[in-house]
């Protein structure tokens, strides 16, 4: 990867994967304190926040982070300060609008997902959006000056935040039933919004001031060529989750799945499966939100040698670190929640196992995904981006509401469905971007083909080892096995961080 991609991403793995750890010791002990049935609240909870984030947050952070880069590579300093002071004002009056509009609507999308109880907890959305809208404005603009850090550290503050207050007020509240435990965790993750933002605020302060900026009526027109078509297709996604929580647990309803058992379920697959897998996304992630500023900032000074470097090499660093960490997960799941979740899978083992290695595929798809739209938004094309994301979406929703009601197939209409909806974004991603995207094949299938081996290798020594011991044994040898399977890959990363840090020495 270039170096400024290299390192960013770096700093944002460590944050994810230190985001990660605190999220699982929240998920964990917050699954044993509500229930499946309560995490599958929570989850549903979680889906329409989700949307609301991705609305007051995605679109103007990536669309921040590519207006500032561009403003950065042609020396407006004073553009991007006006473009910072417009977003901070366009994402809290978004915010605060769909903050009132969601409380004044509590009651009926509570009654929707079967649980008015649930109407208590939406009234926190009035305080979390504005915070959450807040906190995406300023990271887009660090981002936008490919630093980082402010993001990585904002996350950690939240992520522990969020274990401490998150857990302690919902084992306070679950004395009330599982939707005030709900509650509780939810008032929790305000707290830590709040937290990150005060950081990220005396953070940002020394670099960018929204301050000082002056008229902003000059940067309008593109501002808002770039948020509305990115805002609407980062909130595609969020948008087929908040339809999957409304319907799901009726759609089951109908294939003949009662109330609390459908529920159970998409606790299952959202609360315990989804959070596992979600792991490796923090690399694809983190690649993504460090390419876009590079790729913004090259392609306005038409470096199309330096964009399709950057891009190989960031791809297959990603795709080498990503394979063996879904393969892996796949490998260990079964042992690994039976003991993570003791109490929770004494009849849902083998289920969670199967939708692990069905959603483990959807994950990989996923990531090349975000990789690719990350793309099409640095090179500015906004409306394509929209315009896959809706495709994409279009036919996953469709795919879960005829899906679901096959008694047969039930909750696995929901990572077949995500699976669908990558490809689709991918196929239609590559056809757009052309030659711009090119990986060569031993990049691209080697890790494929070690990962393979790997999972094959611990499926054997699976049938003579238990417990955590098992599990730990299992990592070091999927390892071992996987760097030497993948021996050229691992040579030439080796070589380029070594060539990078001689180059940083001197």
């Amino acid at each position: 990867m270039k170096s400024s991609v290299g390192r960013g991403a770096l700093i944002l793995i460590i944050s994810g994967l230190v985001c990660k750890f605190f999220g699982a010791l929240f998920r964990l002990p917050l699954t044993n304190i509500l229930g499946i049935e309560g995490i599958g609240i929570f989850q549903m909870i979680m889906s329409v926040y989700a949307l609301l984030s991705a609305i007051v947050t995605s679109g103007v952070s990536s669309a921040l982070s590519k207006l500032i880069s561009t403003a950065r590579a042609s020396g407006e300093m004073e553009k991007a300060r006006k473009l910072y002071a417009l977003a901070i004002k366009f994402a809290l009056i978004l915010a605060l609008v769909l903050g009132f509009i969601i409380l004044f609507l509590s009651g009926s999308i509570s009654s929707l997902q079967g649980n008015s109880q649930n109407k208590i907890i939406y009234m926190l959305f009035v305080l979390l959006l504005p915070l959450s809208a807040l906190i995406g404005v300023i990271r887009g603009a660090m981002q936008g000056y490919e630093d980082m850090t402010p993001t990585a550290i904002s996350q950690i503050i939240e992520q522990v935040a969020k274990f401490a207050f998150g857990l302690i007020f919902a084992y306070i509240f679950i004395s009330g039933g599982a939707t005030k435990g709900v509650f509780g965790a939810f008032l929790g993750i305000t707290f830590s919004e709040l937290l990150a933002l005060i950081y990220l605020f005396f953070s940002a302060q020394k670099r960018i001031s929204p301050f000082k900026a002056r008229s902003t009526k000059s940067v309008q027109p593109i501002f808002f060529k770039a948020v509305l078509p990115l805002t609407l297709s980062y909130s595609i996604s969020p948008f087929a989750s908040t339809v999957e929580s409304l319907f799901f647990v009726t759609l089951l309803g109908r294939a003949g799945f009662e109330s609390e058992i459908a529920t159970k379920l998409y606790g299952l697959q959202t609360g315990v499966v989804g959070a596992i897998l979600n792991f490796p996304l923090i690399i694809s992630m983190s690649i993504a939100v460090a390419l876009l500023p590079k790729i913004s900032f090259l392609n306005s000074r038409n470096d199309h040698d330096g964009q399709r470097m950057v891009i190989a090499n960031s791809f297959s660093a990603m795709w080498f670190l990503l394979v063996p960490l879904v393969f892996g997960i796949i490998s260990i799941a079964k042992d690994l929640y039976a003991i993570i979740y003791p109490s929770l899978m004494q009849d849902n083992l083998v289920l969670a196992w199967q939708l692990t290695i069905i959603s483990g595929i959807g994950v990989l798809l996923s990531a090349i995904m975000q990789f690719l739209v990350s793309i099409l938004q640095a090179k500015g094309y906004f409306n394509y981006s929209l315009a896959f994301n809706l495709i994409g979406g279009i036919f996953r929703i469709a795919l879960v509401f005829i899906l679901a009601l096959i008694p047969s197939i039930n909750i696995f209409a929901l990572p077949i469905a995500s699976i669908v909806n990558a490809s689709i974004v991918c196929v239609c991603s590559l056809i757009k971007l052309g030659k711009v995207v090119k990986v060569s094949f031993t990049e691209f299938f080697l890790p494929l083909i070690s990962s393979v081996v790997m999972h094959l290798s611990l499926l054997i020594l699976q049938n003579a080892v238990s417990g955590i011991g098992g599990i730990v044994l299992c990592v070091i040898v999927g390892a071992f096995i996987y760097f030497i399977c993948a021996l050229p890959l691992c040579m030439q990363y080796l070589r380029m961080l070594i060539s990078n840090i001689k180059g940083r020495v001197t």
